[in-house]
């Protein structure tokens, strides 16, 4: 069985900076976004220099 994954669009990427900064709980932005919390925490891991400074802003 073949899945098909998308990338998180800038848009999601948007809403997850605003989120963090609001403090809201990495699950609940993804079941915000509609998606699964494993992306979420993955974003946050692969691009942790940059996701750093939103949680410093």
């Amino acid at each position: 069985m073949r899945r098909s994954f998308t990338n998180l669009t800038l848009d999601e990427r948007r809403v997850i900076a605003n989120m963090l900064r609001a403090k809201v709980p990495k699950t609940r932005i993804a079941t915000m976004l509609g998606r699964d919390r494993s992306t979420i925490f993955r974003e946050l891991r692969r691009n942790h220099e940059i996701w750093a400074k939103v949680g410093d802003a």
